[in-house]
Parts: C-alpha cells; sequence; structure tokens
C-alpha cells in the first residue's frame, strides 16, 4: 500500500473546491495527491475528469491509494463495495462533507492510517474526525496501531484482534520486548521482564527481532521492519526470477555476470534455506538498494514495488565510502567498478546497522544483509487522549 498516495473523489461545485485545497495542502505534506471531479467541474483541467468507469479504476488499484470521497456517503459504499477485503489489506477509505464540517474514516482506521489521515483533513478543513472504532473511543492501547507507529509487523491477525478486544473487555496484557520501551507505558499493559513471565496474563505480546521456530499459542508475535536489502543481478533479470527473493530476506543480491542466470525454483529454494536459517520474514525489508547502474532495471524496480519498500541507488564512488567488506571480487570491480555489491549497499542504506549475514555464496548467487537499530515508543498520552 502507498500510504502517501491519496485519491480524492468529489461531485458537486462546493465539492471541487474543498478538494482542490485539501489537494494543494496534502502535497505539501509530502503526499502524492490526485483529485477527481465530474466533468463540468473539471474543465481547467486542475482537478481529473471522472470518467464512466471510475468505480472499475477504484477496484483496479485496490489497496494501492488512500482513498477521500467529497459528498454523501452513500457514495462512498456503494463505490468500494465490491472490493472491500478486510482490515490489513484495505486502504485508507475517509468520507467529509463538501463544508469539511465532518472526517470519517470508513475503512483501515488503524492498519492503514484512515484515523491519522482523517485527523489530518480535519486539521485543514477547521472540522472535526468523527472516529468511531472502539479502541479510540474508550482511549485504549491498540495493537495494530502501536505496531503500526512502531513500524512493527504482526504475525498474526487474528491474536492482535484478540488483544484488542481482551483489552476492552479490561482483561490483564502483557508485554515482553527484546528492545527498550520508550515513553508513558498505557495502564492497560503490565510489562514483563521475559516471555515466560508473560504466563499469567490473558493477553501476551513479544516483540522480538526474528520470527520465533517454536511459536507459542495464544500470543501476539510482533517483528520490526529493519531489515536493509541490497541487491545486484543481470541486465534484463525478470521479475519471477527475483520474485525467489521475496520469500527471502535477502538482503544483498549479485549474480556473477559470466554464468547462466539460475532458476526461479533453484534461487527459491537456496534462498528460503539463507532465510530460515536466520529467522526474518519478507515483511521485515525496510528498503531495497543496488549500484546506480541498477536504476532502471524492470525486474528491481517490481520487486521494490510488490514489497511495498522503496528501492535506493548509490553511485559506484558512494559505495567504495564503504570501508570493510568481508570479500572482495575483482571480476565484480570490473563490471560495476566496486568489488563488493551486495554489503556495501546494505550497509550504505543502514550504516550503524548490523551485518547478520555478510556475503554467502548460493551456488551462482552471492546474499548478504543488515539489521538497523530498532526503538520502540509509546505515544505520550496526551496524544493517545
Amino acid at each position: 500500500m502507498k500510504r502517501k498516495s491519496v485519491r480524492i473523489y468529489s461531485f458537486t461545485g462546493t465539492g471541487s473546491r474543498l478538494a482542490l485545497n485539501l489537494a494543494e495542502k496534502l502535497k505539501q505534506e509530502g503526499y502524492v495527491c490526485t483529485g477527481y471531479t465530474v466533468a463540468r467541474f473539471a474543465e481547467d483541467k486542475r482537478l481529473q475528469r471522472l470518467n464512466d468507469g471510475w468505480k472499475q479504476e477504484i477496484g483496479a488499484s485496490w489497496g494501492e491509494h488512500a482513498l477521500v470521497f467529497i459528498g454523501a456517503a452513500g457514495i462512498a459504499i456503494r463505490a468500494i463495495a465490491p472490493f472491500v477485503k478486510d482490515k490489513f489489506t484495505d486502504p485508507p477509505v475517509i468520507v467529509l462533507d463538501e463544508k469539511g464540517t465532518f472526517a470519517i474514516p470508513l475503512l483501515s482506521g488503524h492498519v492503514g492510517g484512515g484515523v491519522t489521515l482523517a485527523k489530518v483533513l480535519a486539521e485543514y478543513t477547521g472540522g472535526r474526525a468523527v472516529i468511531t472504532t472502539a479502541t479510540d473511543v474508550q482511549k485504549k492501547f491498540a495493537a495494530d496501531v502501536f505496531a503500526m507507529e512502531n513500524g512493527l509487523v504482526i504475525t498474526d491477525r487474528e491474536e492482535a484482534k484478540k488483544i484488542s478486544a481482551g483489552i476492552l473487555e479490561k482483561k490483564n496484557t502483557g508485554i515482553f520486548s527484546e528492545f527498550p520501551l520508550l515513553g508513558d507505558v498505557p495502564e492497560e499493559l503490565t510489562i514483563c521482564g521475559s516471555e515466560e513471565q508473560l504466563e499469567g496474563c490473558c493477553g501476551k505480546i513479544v516483540i522480538c527481532e526474528r520470527n520465533p521456530r517454536n511459536k507459542k499459542s495464544g500470543v501476539l508475535y510482533l517483528l520490526p521492519r529493519n531489515l536493509y536489502v541490497g541487491m545486484g543481478c543481470k541486465k534484463g533479470t525478470k521479475k519471477e526470477i527475483l520474485d525467489a527473493i521475496h520469500g527471502q530476506m535477502i538482503i544483498s543480491f549479485f549474480v556473477p555476470f559470466l554464468h547462466p542466470i539460475p532458476t526461479y525454483r533453484f534461487l527459491e529454494a537456496e534462498l528460503m534455506k539463507t532465510l530460515e536459517k536466520h529467522g526474518f520474514l519478507p515483511e521485515q525489508i525496510r528498503a531495497l538498494g543496488s549500484i546506480d547502474l541498477k536504476r532502471e532495471e524492470a525486474g528491481l524496480l517490481e520487486l521494490a514495488d510488490s514489497l511495498g519498500v522503496e528501492f535506493l541507488t548509490y553511485s559506484a564512488e558512494s559505495l567504495q565510502e564503504i570501508s570493510a567488506v568481508s570479500s572482495s571480487s575483482e571480476f565484480v570491480r570490473g563490471v560495476t567498478g566496486v568489488d563488493n555489491v551486495c554489503e556495501r549497499a546494505a550497509k550504505k542504506m543502514c550504516p550503524d546497522g548490523v551485518m547478520v549475514q555478510e556475503k554467502v555464496c548460493l551456488n551462482q548467487c552471492t546474499a548478504a544483509f543488515v539489521c538497523g537499530e530498532v526503538m520502540v515508543k509509546f505515544r505520550k498520552e496526551e496524544e493517545e487522549r
């Protein structure tokens, strides 16, 4: 989901003027924003014209953009109804009246950031965000919001729902973290010094760097998105081959130019062994990176897009600034200008991170990845309230 991408739909003259105003403000905040309206209000071309298939277009790009409707809630509901799936994959959907008096998040209020976006829009219009989610109304800790704000991967959606439901029912909930917990601890939570201490709690949350091999039943495990992946591949490598990395974690990937590219199945099998060995999930990838030579490489761009992460590239000179690598290749240096693309790219993205896997040879491939620092923080009480 492209959380910073917003599409605004309006249907009246007043609504269209509000759409233009909101689009400009959102763009100033770094959002990619596109406004749409009916033909008679799109004549100056500042808003795009709604065509006959606009609802189908919403479905075709479902999950890629936050959707804001200015008008009756019924219009929004009928437009999105065929495409609604679940809170973890649906995009944020917000409805505003044409005066901007009320901003109402309809979908993905927590995970998708709908509540936050509704509050932003209400602040722009001088209106009020109408929040209906139970944990917000009751001013209670919500596991999905906490995970989103801290960049944590929810490993079990049902457990996350149970945690929030239990808190609303005033059941005791414990939390254990391998990382320091900063900020004011919500009164609904009990900090535990180990996973074993959670046994006396009805709700159990564990924040850990790696996906446990033997997960305990009834425990919500949250994992940080702190893996930085540097990558390289032979020119023209197809996304289908690179997808082997998607089950992966790999993280710095280089295919020697003198050898044929391994098949998808072989790559997948080799890389999955590496991932399983380290206990990481693909969702923990924070960013992909490579050398500038690969900036327009379709396979890498498509892979980054499918993972929903940034694809960063660096010049050979910039990669050379990384002072130490575990091994060097003169052949690679002759082709790319640097002796080790994978480790240098991973470290360039996260200079203070820890190299968890140095360059590893997977037959005709190599891989390496870096884990970045993790900070887990509770919101300040006044922000929650």
